[in-house]
């Protein structure tokens, strides 16, 4: 039996049939992991050849129908974010996964269009527990207590933690602590750092528990 074309690890998870497709799910592939340098600290080589079989596996959804894609989407959502990637990475992989597949085949792109309705499912339901603003806040407040410039890097850990506290509150019971155990390594980051990872934590979590009527 042949192995997976793309990652070796990957099994019999699916891969589309038009190299085309192919080609653009490795390039948005390559483009969330340019945007998203967490991938790397974090998973190194293995996680670039996941990124790989797991983009192209998103790609052969768009033929499914929506609820079929919702399923899907959920499903992995947890998986990833139960390994350390919020939902809101797989989000916006899929926005990103979606314009490169419009450039590549335009024709197709109603089919597509799927896969940011898959966005748009696990946006809503982060924002179900934290709303933009809140994320926001609490990505500058993470900012100020780590000590760190504003830059688009350490924002986006500020976010990462957000977005792990919401999957929490959706039910993926271990979003924060597989997120939070690599960034509060003592021998990876400073203690203020980690600090404030507890500190972004533990204000995210109180904002789920005040619940939207009182935020």
């Amino acid at each position: 039996m042949a192995g997976h074309p793309l990652n070796p690890e990957a099994g019999s998870t699916p891969v589309p049939d038009d190299p085309r497709e192919v080609a653009a799910a490795l390039r948005a592939g390559e483009l969330s992991l340019e945007l998203t340098p967490y991938y790397g600290f974090r998973y190194g080589e293995r996680g670039r050849r996941f990124t790989r079989s797991d983009s192209a596996f998103l790609v052969t959804l768009a033929t499914h129908p929506r609820p079929v894609v919702e399923r899907q989407i959920l499903w992995l959502a947890g998986l990833l974010s139960n390994r350390g990637m919020p939902s809101v990475l797989l989000e916006h992989h899929l926005r990103v996964l979606h314009r490169v597949l419009c450039r590549a085949i335009p024709r197709r792109a109603a089919s597509y269009d799927r896969l940011t309705e898959a966005a748009g499912l696990l946006l809503e339901a982060r924002r179900a527990h934290l709303p933009d603003e809140a994320c926001r806040a609490l990505s500058r407040s993470f900012v100020r207590e780590a000590g760190l410039p504003p830059t688009r890097l350490a924002l986006g850990t500020g976010w990462l933690l957000a977005g792990a506290v919401a999957d929490e509150g959706s039910g993926i019971r271990s979003a924060v602590s597989s997120l939070a155990s690599w960034f509060t390594d003592p021998e990876l980051f400073p203690p203020r750092f980690v600090s404030a990872v507890q500190s972004t934590v533990a204000e995210a979590r109180a904002v789920v528990r005040r619940g939207p009527a009182r935020r």
